[in-house]
C-alpha cells in the first residue's frame, strides 16, 4: 500500500509540473490540461500499438477468415446456391462480428489513460470554472476541467490522425501470404460475362 501512495505522490508531481510553468494561474491551467491530454494520446497510441502487435496473428486470422467466408458467399451467389450462401453468409457475419470486437477491444486500449487523467484532474482542479460567452452561456454558465482537458484531448487526437501520427510505419509487416481480396458484387457481374 504504501508503494500505491509512493507511486500516486510521484504522479502528482509530474502532473502538475507543466501547470506550474507559467507564472499566470490561468495560462498555467490551460497549458498544464494541454500537456496532461497530450501525454494521454500519446501513452494511449503506444498502448494500443503494444495491444495490436501482442495480437497481430489473432487479427489477421480473423480478417481472413471474414474475407474467405464473404468471398464463398459471394460464389454462391454466382452459382445460385441459396443452402450454401445462407450458411456462408451467417459464417462470413460471425467472422466479421470476432473481427469487429477485437478491433473495437484494441482501440479501447488507447482510451484507458483518460479516465485517470481526470480522476487526477479532479483532486486537484474540481472547484476550477470558467465563464463562458454569450451564446455558449444560455446552455451552461460555466465549463469546469472535464471540458477543458476532453476538448485538447479531442484535439490532439484530430491532430495526431490529421498528421498520420499513428504509429502505422511499426505496424506494417512483410506480408507471408498473398492476401485474399474481398469480392464485391461488382466483381460478380464481371464473372458472368
Amino acid at each position: 500500500m504504501a508503494l500505491l501512495h509512493h507511486l500516486w505522490i510521484w504522479l502528482d508531481v509530474v502532473f502538475i509540473s507543466p501547470y506550474r510553468w507559467l507564472e499566470n494561474p490561468v495560462a498555467g491551467f490551460f497549458l498544464g490540461t494541454l500537456v496532461l491530454s497530450l501525454w494521454c494520446v500519446l501513452i494511449g497510441k503506444v498502448c494500443g500499438l503494444v495491444v495490436w502487435m501482442m495480437n497481430r496473428s489473432h487479427m489477421r486470422s480473423l480478417e481472413r477468415e471474414t474475407v474467405k467466408m464473404h468471398n464463398l458467399s459471394l460464389q454462391a451467389i454466382l452459382s445460385r446456391d441459396k443452402v450454401s450462401y445462407t450458411a456462408c453468409n451467417k459464417e462470413a457475419n460471425e467472422a466479421f462480428g470476432r473481427y469487429f470486437f477485437a478491433q473495437l477491444a484494441a482501440g479501447a486500449a488507447t482510451l484507458w489513460p483518460v479516465p485517470f487523467a481526470l480522476a487526477w484532474m479532479e483532486t486537484r482542479f474540481s472547484g476550477v470554472t470558467f465563464p463562458l460567452a454569450y451564446p455558449l452561456s444560455l446552455i451552461a454558465p460555466t465549463v469546469g476541467y472535464p471540458a477543458i482537458f476532453l476538448l485538447w484531448y479531442a484535439l490532439h487526437r484530430m491532430l495526431f490522425k490529421h498528421l498520420s501520427l499513428d504509429f502505422r510505419a511499426l505496424r506494417t509487416e512483410p506480408v507471408r501470404e498473398p492476401r485474399e481480396r474481398m469480392m464485391t458484387l461488382a466483381d460478380l457481374g464481371q464473372s458472368q460475362h
